[in-house]
């Protein structure tokens, strides 16, 4: 695979993956994880059987897609570090296994008659717990494909450094939603840091589709 279909794949992968995801967590996610009202939450799935099927198979395509973006990242970078390159790869391939590890405990509700409202709202609660326990090993291939950047005289160095900001508050948001859930302090620090988490990975692949891996003309 030479460096240019690398960018494309993985520029095309992280677009497509943020689109996933602001449907399955953004939206539909929000719409069954309701730790308030969780006595309700049998009658909340049954009547929203169709959305929280279309939920999963959203995050399952961006399990695939991790693991895609995972090889293709490496061998776009290869070359100027196999290394580091490789470390980053297998980092983020732990991390979409711990990602699937965590998904099949909302898999665990799709018969929730057979279930009670306590025992799916547990499952609600350890793909939480199991998920942000992944954002860190995510927060730390972030901080590792930032420093990739770096060194990659292509890539504007203002991308290079949000990223490195994006992988150490992903890292810091992950910590204290596992420490302190629900704290103002948790929810704030995660509003004020969203920006920069979005713009590391999204800012990255739409450089890698426009100019990734284009031979340079002198």
């Amino acid at each position: 695979m030479n460096q240019r279909k690398a960018a494309k794949i993985t520029g095309i992968a992280l677009l497509t993956m943020t689109v996933l995801a602001i449907f399955s967590i953004g939206y539909a996610y929000e719409q069954f994880d309701n730790s308030k009202n969780y006595e309700l939450l049998i009658n909340i799935i049954n009547h929203n059987m169709v959305l929280y099927q279309s939920m999963i198979i959203g995050i399952l395509f961006i399990i695939i897609l991790d693991f895609i973006v995972s090889y293709t990242l490496y061998k776009y970078f290869e070359k100027k570090n196999k290394k580091t390159a490789l470390l980053s790869g297998v980092i983020r391939g732990v991390y979409t296994v711990t990602f699937g590890i965590a998904t099949f405990y909302l898999t665990k509700n799709l018969n929730p008659n057979e279930l009670t409202n306590q025992l799916i709202k547990s499952n609600f609660e350890q793909f939480q717990t199991i998920w942000n326990s992944g954002l860190i090993i995510f927060g730390f291939h972030i901080i590792l494909v930032g420093y990739l950047m770096k060194s990659h005289s292509e890539i504007p160095k203002t991308l290079s450094y949000i990223t490195l900001i994006a992988g150490a508050s992903y890292v810091a948001t992950s910590l204290l939603k596992i420490e302190h859930p629900n704290s103002e302090m948790t929810n704030t620090l995660i509003m004020i840091l969203a920006l920069p988490m979005t713009l590391g990975e999204l800012g990255l692949a739409v450089w890698l589709l426009i100019k990734g891996g284009k031979k340079v003309l002198l």
